[in-house]
């Protein structure tokens, strides 16, 4: 019914920094994704904080980014976030 399943071909990788053209928003690619239609979009996560404090991550579409710089970050192999011991409770 369906043919072999394709990779998604993605123009930029995860740690590119890339630039918005319209708006000239500028950040780290943290996130891809592809959509059904087969349209490419990107979590891009800016550098600069604001009142100390990191921004959102923003969302565009593949057309609508350059490429500023190859892997400003390289990916990292480990999963999930810090963890915090919980000590075992007696049930």
């Amino acid at each position: 019914m369906f043919g072999t399943r394709k990779e998604p071909e993605f123009k930029f990788n995860l740690g590119d920094k890339v630039q918005d053209t319209i708006t000239g928003f500028t950040g780290i690619v943290t996130l891809r994704s592809q959509w059904l239609n087969n349209c490419n979009t990107y979590g891009v996560q800016p550098t600069e904080l604001k009142d100390g404090s990191p921004q959102d991550r923003q969302h565009f579409d593949e057309p609508q980014l350059a490429l500023v710089e190859e892997k400003v970050v390289s990916e990292s192999r480990t999963t999930g976030g810090p963890e915090r011991h919980v000590p075992a409770t007696n049930r």
